[in-house]
């Protein structure tokens, strides 16, 4: 999954394009749009570093088909009678476009660190290709030094946003996946997010820390793969050069921004249809998730 700055900048690209009213209304809420971008990722964060049943539940969410999850989010943002929620799900539609585009992407990518790093796990791998991507992402659209910029402050959890997307999230899932679930454990989710990430930014001087946190996990490499770097990592992990890389049996050569540039007319096309189902109550089509989070074809 591309990181959190990524998908920030990306929320933004969509918004600059997708036009009123989805762009007046994430203007009106931007801190709830923000979050929505983040899609389920604030679960992942929920008491880190240790695994937990929200931990799991974040990840079931990707592998989950992505269409009642959008329903029970619609449905969610009318009962709250509150634009902020609508704000909130037109950010989660520019989550799922981009994580649908590029995730083949990021695995390919963190296979082939694989011949560079064999003693790294998966995970370890795939997170140093999504922080490697964010550093490039910044230096390309905020600042030449991603190491100066602090990213995790575009993620406020102490917004009154906030609350509504709580519970929002939490009423979504929970029709969804049939937990239990509440605003106040999504509330925490979000703050301890936004904890994690700005360690994460201060990692030099904490690298002790990051390391203990490895030996809890049992996952060399995992905290410590957060941590910006001013240059990227010689593997060019975001395939400037076009190497050739397989997707489902396919080569393709496409670089990490051809398919961010190819996923914001899907966003766009997702908010569409998001603001139809919030205003005229039209079902959302469920030909616009043939896919879950990973990218993987839903089985019909």
């Amino acid at each position: 999954m591309p990181s959190y700055a990524t998908h920030h900048i990306f929320a933004t690209t969509v918004q600059r394009v997708t036009g009123d009213p989805p762009a007046r209304i994430a203007a009106n809420a931007p801190i709830a749009y923000r979050w929505g971008a983040q899609g389920p990722d604030p679960l992942l964060f929920y008491h880190a570093p240790l695994p937990n049943a929200l931990h799991r539940l974040g990840q079931r969410l990707y592998t989950e088909p992505p269409a009642p999850l959008f329903e029970a989010l619609c449905e969610a943002a009318v009962q709250a009678h509150d634009t902020t929620a609508l704000a909130y799900v037109f950010g989660f539609c520019t989550h799922y476009a981009l994580e649908r585009v590029t995730s083949g992407f990021i695995t390919a990518q963190a296979d082939r660190l694989a011949r560079i790093l064999p003693g790294y796990p998966a995970e370890t791998r795939r997170r140093m290709v999504e922080t490697d991507i964010d550093g490039i992402m910044i230096a390309g659209y905020i600042t030449a030094d991603p190491t100066q910029y602090k990213a995790y402050r575009l993620l406020d959890p102490g917004s009154s946003e906030c609350i509504v997307l709580a519970r929002v999230l939490a009423q979504a899932v929970r029709e969804t996946c049939a937990v239990r679930l509440s605003p106040a454990a999504v509330y925490r989710s979000l703050h301890d997010m936004r904890r994690v990430l700005r360690l994460a930014h201060h990692g030099e001087q904490l690298r002790g820390h990051l390391a203990h946190l490895d030996r809890l996990t049992g996952k060399t490499g995992l905290a410590a793969a957060r941590i910006p770097s001013a240059q990227p990592l010689a593997a060019d992990c975001a395939n400037q050069a076009h190497r050739p890389w397989m997707s489902n049996d396919v080569e393709r050569t496409d670089s990490f921004c051809d398919l961010f540039d190819a996923a914001v007319p899907l966003a766009v096309s997702l908010q569409r249809i998001v603001l139809e189902r919030y205003y005229q109550q039209k079902p959302l089509d469920a030909r616009f998730f043939p896919t879950d989070l990973t990218g993987t074809p839903i089985k019909k």
